[in-house]
């Protein structure tokens, strides 16, 4: 039986990947680095590791924490100032959930402090029982960490979860932690098409996962 849903942040929560685009190439463009050049290489990486990877190529006087939090500061006030919705159908996804006494939790490689301000600007914040983070655990995905964290604050069981995610980096992770993952393929970016290899099942919209969370017992997966 299904107890726990676990959703990924960025593009599920939101469409927020031209956001993280834009604030990448701000901060690369302060730093006067190529922005053509370097920006698509953060694409299905953490921000700390592609920022690990950019001061030492580049030589910069910042770590990759540093830079990491900047960039985010940046993303935050990009985020605010735009018209940023939640996915469409998700919060009567949310309702469909709750309506059902099904835990849900966001599990994000992204810090806290941006999670919990998309949230809010979605006005999501209120239907998710915990929230995990990847600026609190050691590694982030393709890590199983940030889902074990989200098991372990719903106090749930891998066996009774379903994952959300849209990108095969998060897939891995939930993969990793013992989750089925259900694949989000709704990006309309095509760099950003992903194979959902890892994905027991696959929605294009937020309405299927409701239907995958009522056959999911004993139900024969389907991609």
């Amino acid at each position: 039986m299904i107890r726990t849903v676990i959703f990924d942040m960025d593009g599920v929560i939101a469409d927020t990947e031209p956001l993280h685009e834009k604030a990448r190439n701000v901060l690369l463009t302060d730093l006067k680095l190529d922005v053509e050049t370097i920006s698509p290489r953060a694409i299905g990486r953490s921000k700390r590791t592609f920022w690990g990877e950019v001061v030492s190529r580049y030589a910069l006087p910042y770590t990759a924490d540093e830079l990491t939090v900047r960039e985010f500061d940046v993303l935050m006030d990009i985020a605010e100032r735009s018209a940023l919705r939640p996915s469409e159908g998700l919060r009567d996804l949310l309702v469909f959930l709750r309506n059902r006494n099904i835990r849900t939790a966001v599990a994000s490689s992204s810090d806290r402090n941006y999670v919990e301000h998309i949230l809010r600007l979605t006005g999501l914040r209120e239907y998710f029982d915990a929230v995990a983070c990847g600026d609190e655990v050691a590694h982030a995905k393709p890590a199983p960490d940030v889902y074990l964290r989200a098991l372990a604050l719903c106090g749930a069981a891998a066996d009774e979860t379903l994952a959300v995610e849209d990108s095969d980096t998060g897939a891995k992770a939930a993969a990793a932690a013992g989750i089925p993952c259900i694949g989000y393929d709704a990006a309309p970016y095509a760099k950003l098409q992903q194979t959902y290899a890892q994905c027991t099942y696959r929605a294009h919209r937020m309405c299927e996962i409701a239907d995958i969370v009522q056959r999911a017992d004993g139900a024969r997966p389907s991609v």
